[in-house]
This record gives structure tokens, C-alpha cells and sequence, in this order.
């Protein structure tokens, strides 16, 4: 049957239209598919982290507030992706870990989103990142205090009924104006970078300030890492600003909880007291007896806190701020931990 030439027209007029909307259709179905914004699974997945001290953070991205640091194969839920970031679950709290740094469990019924880095992510205020974990001994690093104390009660010891106020806010210079908490992760974080290059596998307790992680949980994360010695950086306070020195804290043979720690206990204390107070000439006040203190007494493995020198001392306060002087009390405090594990 002839058709006339409008006839004609009109077909190839719709079949074009046609062909322009579904590749329209098309096109916004695949901008939707690879979209950055957040993406929920039909089924939850669950994921595993692939290394150490992994940093959950309260938001996508590296200006998120650390919410807690989870060690190698924590089990989390993964419930959708913005960007490059993994919306994840663990114990009852939601975050974001960078999705290269989760890998999908065997049982998983989905795959865990593609690597997009093979970078590890940079540890809050280091100078210097290094990875947290690099095999050898196993040693843990509890920078004392945090920005905001905890007066909620926790036991002195297990089965303590002596209770006493989860963490408190420390001391501050009295010549810098620095607060204690500060100057300890400053210290920690370099003494962590020190000890990794020596070869030593290091867990921090904190790496922020913006935490709340009680002396008996510092203690307990310890143990849960499966650390050898539990090394606590603090600095000491007095009413009389002429005190100077620096000084270690360790359990006694009398301890309630574990006499059977003090022995090794005053071992690592006297190592890494001499070698602190001969690298940076600071006054050396001696091994003292300690079985009061809660993150001592909840240890599972030897421990030592040193108190690194006086906030309420002038010179130093001072010193302690002093970048060249903080290579000397990272070098002290490294060689020490090398004695102990040599001896």
C-alpha cells in the first residue's frame, strides 16, 4: 500500500524522539549507578578491617571526628558508601572507614565496595605518618588523659570495691599554657613513629584528644591487642614550681590485683627511665611503687607510666615543648624499651 510523503515524515519524526529519550534514560540511569552520594544495600554486608589502628570517624572524610580506632580484622556491618567511604556499623555504632582499608568477609553476600587507594590513612597530628603496625614486639601506647575528664566511677582493680573517677583531665604548663593531655599524644605519637621504624608492632590507646576512654579500658585495650608491655606517658604537677625530674610509676610486689607483674614491671621502668634521663639530661627521681592507680592495676602485662618531667617547673615545661629536646625524650624513651627487650 503507498503511504504519502507526510506519512513518512511522521514515522521517522517518533523514531527519532524515541531514540533520543531512552538514550536520555539510559544516560541518568548510569549517572544514578556511579553516583558519589550514600548508596544502602538491599542486604546489609558484613566487612572486616584489613589493618591496624583503622580510624572510624563520625563522617565521610578526613575532617571527621575519630569516633574509636579498631584493630586489624575488626568485624563490622557495612551499610552503604558515600564516595570513597564505607558507611559501617561496630558494636552498636554507626561511622565511615575509607572502603579500601574493609574487605568483605567470606560469608559476605556481597562484594565490599572496590580499592580506591592503596594509601593508608594519615594518623591525626603526626609529623611523620607510619603505619602502626610492622611486626616484632607488640607494644602499647596510652597517652594519658584527654581533652574533657569522666568523673563516672570505675573499680580500682578487678574485683576492687574501691572505686575512683574513670580519667582525669591532667595537669597544664605552667610557663606554656600546653595542657597535659596535648603534650602527651604530641610525645606518643612521635615515640609511635620511632618505634615502628625500629621494627616494634605499636597500638595506641588514643590518637585525638576529643575521647572518652577510662583508665581501666586503656588498660583492657592493651590486652585485648595482645601487648607485650603497656608503656603510659604522662607529666607530673607540684605546688612547688622548684621540682624538677622525671620519674616512673610501676606496681609493687604488694600490688592487690598483680603482684606478679611487678617484677618485669620494674624491669621496663628502670630501662626506660635511665635511658629517658640520660638522653635528655633531665633529673632522674627514681623507680617509685604505685598500686593505686587504675590503669596499672588492670593491666595483664607489664607496665610502666613515666611521668616525663614538671608542666609546674619553668625550664622543664619549657623543654618538653621544645621540638629538639622532644627527639631527645622519644630517642630515651625508645632506647629504654630496646634495653628491656634486650636484658
Amino acid at each position: 500500500m503507498k503511504k504519502n510523503k507526510n506519512g513518512f515524515m511522521k514515522k521517522r519524526l517518533w523514531v527519532k524522539i524515541s531514540s533520543i529519550a531512552l538514550a536520555a534514560c539510559i544516560t541518568v540511569a548510569g549517572l544514578l549507578a556511579f553516583s558519589p552520594a550514600e548508596r544502602v544495600y538491599a542486604d546489609n554486608v558484613a566487612v572486616h578491617t584489613t589493618g591496624s589502628s583503622i580510624r572510624m570517624r563520625d563522617s565521610a572524610g578526613l575532617n571527621g571526628k575519630i569516633l574509636t580506632v579498631l584493630p586489624k580484622n575488626a568485624s563490622l556491618t557495612q551499610t552503604g558508601t558515600e564516595g570513597e567511604w564505607s558507611k559501617v556499623v561496630y558494636n552498636g555504632q554507626t561511622g565511615y572507614i575509607r572502603s579500601d582499608l574493609l574487605a568483605p568477609d567470606a560469608a559476605a553476600a556481597s562484594p565490599a565496595p572496590a580499592a580506591v587507594s592503596q594509601e593508608t590513612e594519615p594518623a591525626p597530628a603526626a609529623t611523620t605518618p607510619a603505619p602502626a603496625v610492622t611486626g616484632g614486639h607488640i607494644i602499647c601506647i596510652d597517652p594519658g588523659h584527654q581533652r574533657k575528664g569522666d568523673s563516672t566511677k570505675e573499680p580500682n582493680g578487678p574485683g576492687s570495691t574501691t572505686m575512683k573517677a574513670r580519667v582525669t583531665g591532667g595537669t597544664r604548663g605552667g610557663t606554656t599554657g600546653v595542657y597535659e593531655y596535648e603534650l602527651n599524644l604530641n610525645v606518643s605519637l612521635k615515640l609511635r613513629d620511632e618505634l615502628v621504624r625500629r621494627g616494634y608492632t605499636v597500638y595506641m590507646t588514643r590518637e585525638t584528644h576529643d575521647i572518652n576512654i577510662s583508665n581501666m579500658e586503656r588498660a583492657q585495650f592493651a590486652t585485648a591487642h595482645g601487648a607485650e608491655i603497656s608503656v603510659r606517658i604522662h607529666a607530673n604537677g607540684s605546688t612547688n614550681t622548684g621540682v624538677s625530674g622525671a620519674l616512673t610509676l610501676t606496681p609493687s610486689a604488694g600490688n592487690p590485683y598483680i603482684p606478679n607483674l611487678a617484677g618485669a614491671s620494674q624491669k621496663l621502668s628502670s630501662c626506660v627511665l635511665s635511658s629517658y634521663c640520660a638522653a635528655t639530661g633531665m633529673k632522674n627521681q627514681g623507680v617509685q611503687a604505685s598500686d593505686t592507680m587504675t590503669g596499672i592495676n588492670w593491666c595483664t602485662m607489664p607496665v610502666t607510666i613515666l611521668e616525663m618531667g614538671y608542666m609546674t617547673n619553668p625550664a622543664d615545661d619549657t623543654n618538653m615543648e621544645n621540638a629538639d629536646y622532644q627527639a631527645k625524650m622519644v630517642k630515651g624513651i625508645a632506647d629504654g624499651i630496646d634495653a628491656y627487650f634486650a636484658s
